[in-house]
């Protein structure tokens, strides 16, 4: 239930419709009782004021059926005369959360633990989205609104003390000139934005605020300013530098050890020189936060590429390397769930983890100020995960890959990795062959990697393949590879599983360009025009060109660079899209998508 907002009521993560205010207002009569009974009187004036009508009883008995409805198990509506009482999970209302963090906020406050403190504070605050109430009837909002604003800004005043006491004085200064604006009569809002304002050196308007509070006072009420305030004033007056922010020392968390959590790299990394090169480059200089995006499909090592690098550029990062899978692949994580991970790792207690991915990226942030820390995030889904993940402060790196180009993601050097070099996939493969047996058939490595795509999964899964068979010639190897009924199935060793790996980016695809991928992949070649592609896919040219185009953005598609108004199936995600295609197109489709094609060219 939420009601520090627009009164909504929510089942998990689905949102349960509450039609008609006076519903809404029902329920929230009931939840800001706390558990006690709201007469029927009360709830008759609540919904009606002066003029009920002759049904109102009637109707009262109609809402109360239907919020039990709408309710579920998760609360119970008794009729308990002389009105109706809720029994509701204290958790599952937001103002009950907003009142324990506040509470939370203010005993740590008082213990001077003001890291904690304003990490309740603020998360108390976010649960506010907007004007309380807003949705229930006139009656309602105007009876209990001031008293949750009220609240509401006793919380934000105590967290801007927490603040100026953690010598956030600069942040303050917008968000205290908009709230003494819009009451001006809070006075120690005000005394807060004089202290902000001199502590970042404007003394004068730390003073023209005070002439400008004193001013109002007078013409609106006749009275002065409170003698704590004067007493402000004459300190700026005197630049006493008591004002001045306090030492963090007694604030602060001690500097924490350094952490290493980095995966080892495979011991047989191939190649990849140059991508090596330019990402030691990007992140050698830790004197400015850094991120480099390492993006291609799947199977290509980005990860692998990663991890040789961070290991690499460790000693730029002495205060720790952490790694994180964010599962974009698969089951992406939330931002908050991958934010506590880091902090967990950074050292954090779980107990002073703050609510909510916007506090918990706060709290990320001040944690790594001043520390030189590479962060490697694996397997992102999206710019919207990965950007609460960025630390944003000096010292700090970010290493990151992803199966999309990360397009939107600001600031960031993109390292696009492509599949192997012919020669690189060949080394790689002559690794997990005796010498001998590569000499007796020195055209074989070279035809098994150049049918595996050049992958570097499909090549370690070739090399597996190789070892668990000493006694096959390579020719076989390479010889099924070329069959596409045996493809798929010998690029599978153990947990090696390129067919896997590649449905993984197949099912993060929505709907309509999963089945644009399979259809494609019916054509007779792997390469075609976006004509071509219009015709198979029955759609308009705009809208063929947008699906293929998001194809390539997911690296599911390529353009060839000698051909750029054509594109192309990689060997091994064309295999896997028509193994798709087969499965879950009907034969009756497949025929019509082809014959349309046939009568294009032929026409």
């Amino acid at each position: 239930m939420r009601i520090l907002g627009p009164v909504e009521l929510w089942d998990n993560a689905d949102r349960v419709e509450l039609r008609g205010s006076k519903l809404r207002t029902f329920l929230t009569a009931l939840v800001l009782a706390h558990g006690r009974v709201v007469s029927d009187q009360t709830l008759v004036e609540m919904l009606w004021e002066d003029a009920p009508p002759a049904t109102a009883q009637a109707q009262i008995q109609t809402y109360a059926s239907r919020l039990r409805g709408l309710l579920g198990d998760g609360a119970v509506v008794d009729r308990h005369r002389p009105g109706y009482r809720l029994h509701i999970e204290h958790a599952d209302v937001d103002l009950t959360r907003f009142e324990g963090l506040a509470a939370e906020g203010r005993a740590a406050l008082a213990d001077r633990r003001v890291e904690a403190a304003a990490r309740s504070l603020s998360g108390a605050l976010a649960l506010w989205r907007g004007e309380a109430l807003t949705g229930v009837t006139d009656f309602l909002a105007d009876l209990e609104r001031p008293r949750l604003e009220e609240a509401r800004l006793a919380v934000l005043e105590d967290r801007v003390e927490a603040d100026l006491a953690l010598g956030r004085h600069a942040g303050l200064v917008p968000e205290l000139t908009a709230v003494v604006t819009a009451h001006p009569l809070r006075e120690r809002s005000r005394a807060q934005l004089m202290l902000a304002l001199y502590r970042c050196g404007r003394n004068a308007d730390a003073l023209a605020s005070f002439q400008d509070y004193r001013r109002f006072l007078a013409d609106e009420l006749g009275i002065d300013p409170s003698a704590e305030l004067q007493d402000l004033q004459q300190a700026i007056l005197s630049d006493r530098h008591t004002l001045l922010a306090p030492s963090a020392s007694t604030s602060r968390p001690a500097p924490a050890p350094p952490v290493t959590r980095l995966p080892a790299p495979p011991a047989d990394f191939t190649g990849r020189d140059a991508a090596v090169d330019r990402a030691r480059t990007l992140l050698a200089d830790a004197g400015a936060p850094r991120v480099c995006a390492i993006t291609g499909m799947g199977g290509v090592g980005k990860t692998a590429l990663a991890l040789r690098v961070a290991h690499q550029v460790a000693d730029a990062y002495p205060d720790g390397q952490i790694h994180v899978d964010l599962q974009g692949s698969s089951r992406p994580l939330e931002a908050a769930e991958a934010l506590t991970r880091l902090l967990r790792t950074l050292g954090a207690p779980a107990a002073d983890l703050p609510h909510g991915a916007e506090e918990l990226t706060r709290y990320y942030r001040d944690r790594l100020a001043g520390r030189r820390v590479l962060i490697v995030l694996d397997d992102a889904a999206g710019e919207r995960q990965i950007r609460p993940l960025l630390p944003g402060v000096p010292g700090c790196g970010v290493l990151l890959t992803g199966r999309t180009r990360l397009a939107a993601l600001e600031g960031a050097d993109r390292i696009s990795l492509q599949p192997f070099e012919p020669a690189e996939a060949v080394e790689l493969l002559a690794r997990h062959t005796c010498p001998e047996r590569a000499a007796a058939e020195p055209r074989a490595l070279p035809l098994i990697a150049e049918r595996c795509g050049f992958l570097p999964l499909a090549i370690r899964a070739c090399g597996a393949r190789l070892v668990g068979h000493p006694h096959w010639p390579l020719s076989r190897l390479a010889d099924r590879l070329a069959d596409p009924h045996w493809l798929l199935d010998e690029l599978r060793v153990a947990d090696l599983d390129v067919q896997a790996t590649l449905a993984l980016g197949y099912r993060r695809l929505p709907a309509d360009l999963r089945r644009a991928l399979r259809l494609l992949s019916l054509l007779s070649t792997p390469e075609f025009s976006l004509w071509i592609a219009s015709v198979l896919l029955d759609r308009p040219l705009t809208e063929t060109r947008a699906q293929v185009e998001e194809l390539v953005e997911a690296y599911l598609l390529e353009v060839p660079a000698e051909r750029p108004d054509t594109y192309r199936f990689h060997r091994l995600v064309h295999a896997v899209a028509r193994e798709r295609a087969l499965t879950e197109e009907t034969p009756r489709l497949r025929a019509a998508a082809i014959r349309r094609v046939d009568l294009a060219l032929t026409a």
